[in-house]
């Protein structure tokens, strides 16, 4: 009789850590120099998906967020809503998240009063700038394995 409490409690341990999940919205520096990133998100009534501090890791040698070296870099805009970033070559920068929902475009219903609170994007590279309008999101930015990812190479 203990060990089919113990096997119970464990199962519902298991149950409700289980099921919880986080998709992150991501811009990847995979080239070989920095890069200018200026954007905007909207102040929202509820829970945003795109944060006001963001966080910026290096890359690991899979091209994967190196969850342990986390780069620390000054925001050269001083609005809460707007940024401005030199990222590094081979960083990763996570701009939101979304918990426990599925994303699958910008203009979806989200659970839990979550809101698209993304404005405008611009990156200046090497090669060009490129503008990204909250519009035009989902052309650039990609899902994949838990990620919606615009890379940068």
């Amino acid at each position: 009789m203990k060990k089919l409490k113990t096997y119970s409690l464990l199962a519902l341990l298991f149950l409700f850590t289980g099921c919880s999940w986080q998709e992150y919205f991501i811009l990847t520096n995979s080239s070989e120099s920095s890069i200018m990133l200026s954007y905007t998100i909207s102040k929202v009534d509820g829970f945003a998906i795109f944060d006001e501090t963001p966080s910026i890791y290096q890359m690991n040698n899979s091209g994967e967020i190196d969850w342990e070296k986390r780069i620390i870099i000054d925001d050269k805009d001083s609005s809460a809503l707007s940024f401005h970033y030199t990222l590094p070559a081979n960083s990763i920068l996570i701009l939101g998240n979304l918990s426990n929902d599925h994303y699958t475009s910008h203009n979806q219903y989200y659970i839990n009063g979550r809101v698209f609170n993304f404005r405008m994007m611009e990156i200046k590279k090497k090669d060009g700038i490129v503008t990204i309008p909250a519009s035009q999101f989902d052309r650039f930015f990609k899902k994949k394995n838990g990620y919606i990812n615009y890379e940068v190479k």
